[in-house]
């Protein structure tokens, strides 16, 4: 069939959507969606378990029987590392709990605080999207490419290490793993991610997210959403 090559480059955009327990996009109140350009790196690994393998020697010392059973992927693993402190985002990767001022009438979030036994660090519940440019392709002012990667249910995300230095201080999470099962479907109904290739208009996912999917990558032409500070409520 035919197939379009890309060239990824950096980072422009990652969006982090909260999740119930069950992977669910929240909407109303509870909900959280966050655009954030203030990332310096998100590093995906995958983790395999290690393949069985089965040796009898025979009673001269030779091999009897041999036998390897394949390496079985489990799942990927991120660190992330940011340069911008949002302290909601923040929050909802790690789990540590926001901290407020005393404005009124609504109050702002000004940090974060990790407490020992913090019930919500390791039972983190996000959905994590990032656009990457496309190097060396044609564009226009309505039709730009970007690599769109969605990774649609990711747990257990906990603070990582912290240093104050001399340069940057870099907040990080570490140990966030993918989930099988994902209710994403084609995500929020304001979450337009693709054009489509026909008519040019924005439309969300066009395969819906499976439930032994864990991850998703693929050459878009639709905008990345606008970076701004805090959560926006999903409706």
């Amino acid at each position: 069939m035919p197939s379009i090559c890309m060239k990824p480059v950096g980072g422009t955009r990652m969006r982090a959507t909260k999740l119930d327990s069950c992977g669910t996009i929240l909407t109303g109140a509870p909900s959280c969606s966050i655009v954030s350009s203030g990332f310096v790196s998100i590093e995906r690994t995958a983790e395999y378990e290690d393949p069985t393998e089965i040796v009898v020697l025979n009673a001269n010392g030779d091999i009897c029987l041999k036998d390897r059973r394949r390496a079985q992927f489990k799942w990927f693993t991120f660190n992330i590392t940011f340069c911008e402190v949002d302290p909601e985002l923040y929050s909802m990767v790690t789990g540590s709990t926001v901290v407020l001022n005393d404005a009124t009438p609504t109050a702002q979030a000004v940090g974060f605080r990790t407490r020992e036994g913090d019930a919500g660090v390791g039972t983190t519940s996000f959905g994590l999207e990032v656009w990457t440019r496309l190097a060396q392709e044609a564009c226009s002012a309505t039709n730009q490419p970007y690599g769109y990667y969605l990774a649609p249910w990711i747990v257990e995300g906990t603070p990582g290490d912290l240093t104050f230095e001399n340069g940057a201080v870099s907040f990080n999470v570490t140990n966030a793993r993918t989930q099988i099962g994902s209710p994403w479907g084609t995500g929020h109904s304001t979450y337009l991610v693709r054009r489509d290739a026909m008519t040019g208009v924005l439309e969300p996912l066009l395969t819906a997210i499976g439930p032994l999917d864990h991850d998703h990558f693929e050459r878009v032409t639709a905008a990345p959403p606008a970076a701004a500070c805090g959560c926006t409520t999903l409706a």
